[in-house]
């Protein structure tokens, strides 16, 4: 383990073990990971993403200080962080996580199996491990560590050395930071997005079943049949204009509403569980608030694309109903009239024979032949 003795400590190093990393181990992310699969101990805050970034923009993964960490299962660890890789966007956690481990008050012989497990089963690049620890530690606990071998970087930290590789406003309290973080909020606002994400995948999953049944280009080959399918599409339109999105709709405005006061500035850590403090209008404080809430605008980008896909989809559905409808009223009125004329030619080869026998008289003087004639046109005019 390497000890932090200044302000320019090298992240190139941790940067070639990202790419080793990678190779090796060829991460995955269990993106079908919900917070309610992991509650329990989620709420114990074993580990947190407070939503700050390091001076690289790399998500900060915390575990807070503790006295009990031997008590936490190892399978149960492996969950909760399995489930919180998820949460910062690929492109952000491409950077690699810079995990911050408080060891204040903790067993000092917890470090190394915390470490092992990060090591096995984080889904995702680890930047460096920043372990905390009170300086009069330092010496003795350093020795006792040397010798462990890890595949990300591992640096011992005071309070001060810490705020050198993650700035002051992407720290919460814990670490003297200015980074406003509720756990209970931060939580509830999970459980609230992935209900809202998991109820519009089911939705969706059945717009599609209907845009593949109003998609279809069979029309029937009769008139019983077409008048059968008029009646199942009337019944589509139904399922289609009462598959209703309002609901759906409603709880995704209020998600919305939620985060995007904390995005505006004028919301409260109860707002969505974390925003960055200071009021100052320096850019660098507004690049810092910025980074704080990339979590957040991930969060409003896809409940927004949700939305939108919500009503979008359904709107398309209403649209293939209607030339579904037109294409089957069409075919309805070519079968009515393939069926009558079809009637027409049954009367006429039943009746021709008998209409060439009665029909045989052409006149016996002027008179008469003028009337037959006319009968005959009337006859024609009528086939017509």
């Amino acid at each position: 383990m390497a000890v932090l003795d200044n302000h320019s400590w090298q992240y190139a190093q941790a940067g070639k073990t990202l790419i080793r990393l990678s190779a090796k181990y060829g991460f995955h992310r269990n993106e079908d990971m919900k917070a309610i699969d992991v509650l329990p101990i989620l709420k114990e805050k074993v580990a947190f993403l407070s939503g700050g970034r390091d001076r690289r923009g790399g998500p900060v993964l915390t575990f807070p200080a503790r006295s009990n960490h031997d008590r936490i299962r190892p399978e149960d660890l492996r969950r909760l962080i399995a489930y919180l890789a998820t949460i910062p966007s690929e492109e952000v956690a491409r950077h690699g996580f810079t995990v911050i481990v408080d060891m204040r008050g903790s067993k000092w012989d917890s470090i190394k199996p915390l470490l092992k497990i990060l090591q096995e089963s984080f889904p995702s690049c680890i930047h460096v491990a920043l372990i905390i620890k009170p300086d009069n530690f330092w010496q003795k606990q350093r020795t006792n560590f040397g010798s462990s071998k890890f595949e990300f970087e591992t640096v011992m930290v005071s309070l001060d050395g810490l705020s050198k590789i993650v700035d002051q406003s992407q720290l919460t309290a814990d670490f003297e930071g200015s980074l406003e973080y509720n756990h209970d909020d931060w939580i509830e606002v999970r459980l609230s997005f992935e209900t809202f994400a998991s109820d519009a995948a089911r939705t969706l999953a059945r717009f599609e079943e209907l845009q593949e049944t109003l998609s279809q280009r069979d029309l029937p080959r009769d008139l019983e049949g077409a008048r059968r399918l008029m009646e199942e599409h009337a019944g589509l339109k139904k399922r289609a204009t009462k598959a209703s999105v309002e609901e759906l709709d409603a709880q995704g405005r209020r998600l919305l509403q939620r985060l995007q006061l904390q995005t505006a500035g004028g919301g409260s850590s109860s707002e969505s569980g974390y925003r960055s403090g200071g009021a100052s209008g320096d850019s660098n404080d507004h690049h810092h608030s910025f980074n704080a809430h990339v979590d957040i605008h991930n969060l409003v980008a896809k409940v927004t694309g949700l939305l939108d896909k919500l009503h979008g989809t359904r709107q398309n559905l209403q649209q293939l109903w209607h030339m579904r409808k037109l294409k089957l009223d069409q075919c309805f009125q070519l079968r009515l009239f393939e069926q009558d004329a079809e009637k027409m030619f049954d009367w006429i080869m039943h009746n021709k024979g008998l209409f060439l026998t009665s029909y045989t008289e052409i006149g016996g003087n002027h008179q008469h032949a003028v009337e037959l004639q006319t009968q005959h046109n009337h006859f024609a005019m009528n086939c017509m």
